[in-house]
């Protein structure tokens, strides 16, 4: 990685800086009017870069949109992925450690989170229907991280011989839902500890004392 960053001329670095500035910029904004009510010429005022500048960098805000979340969703998928690779960890522990990194991946970027829920149906299907496709095709890869862990636990005796792949879907569309919830909860990290652990032992072990 360093050896990568020191082949990266002062143009790049400066050019990725202006670039990151300008999404971060357009984020803002995005956060606060919606991806309809935003302009161009809102995120060149704020950014304080000229539309002229911008355009060098994005063909316009559904481009800044499209790198926005594709940007997240990769780096979420890197979270998995790291996790997922923890060979001396225990198909429980990689499970655990991976519904606590969403949580916390999302508590940490809630404003990209919120609005690509609140916007998926408006924008992605009509103006940017390959993104769609992207998200769902890294979202079945993250599917196929969880379904690998679920197979070594299987394997290792942890779990039951359920079929591996149909409790990934399940386990993922659960994470999804607890770490979402951590956006409209008014909870300390104590709480939210205490939270996902009881949705992680009810997943595992069940709910019936039977």
């Amino acid at each position: 990685m360093e050896r990568a960053m020191a082949t990266i001329s002062r143009k790049e670095r400066d050019d990725e800086r202006r670039r990151q500035e300008i999404l971060d910029t357009a984020l803002s904004i995005f956060a606060t009017k919606g991806f309809h009510g935003t302009t161009m010429a809102q995120i060149s005022q704020d950014s304080q870069y000229p539309l002229g500048t911008i355009y060098k960098y994005f063909s316009g805000k559904q481009q800044m949109y499209h790198d926005l979340v594709l940007d997240k969703v990769q780096e979420l998928g890197r979270i998995f992925l790291d996790v997922s690779r923890r060979t001396s960890d225990t198909a429980h522990k990689k499970l655990k450690d991976a519904l606590f990194a969403q949580a916390s991946f999302y508590k940490n970027n809630d404003e990209v989170i919120r609005i690509y829920i609140s916007e998926r149906s408006n924008i992605d299907a009509v103006l940017m229907p390959k993104l769609n496709e992207r998200i769902n095709r890294m979202h079945d890869k993250m599917v196929d991280l969880f379904e690998a862990i679920f197979d070594q636990g299987i394997r290792d005796g942890e779990f039951k011989a359920y079929p591996a792949k149909e409790i990934a879907i399940v386990f993922s569309d659960i994470a999804h839902s607890a770490s979402w919830a951590c956006l409209f909860r008014d909870e300390d990290d104590e709480a939210l500890n205490e939270r996902l652990t009881m949705i992680f032992e009810m997943f595992t072990k069940g709910v019936s004392t039977n």
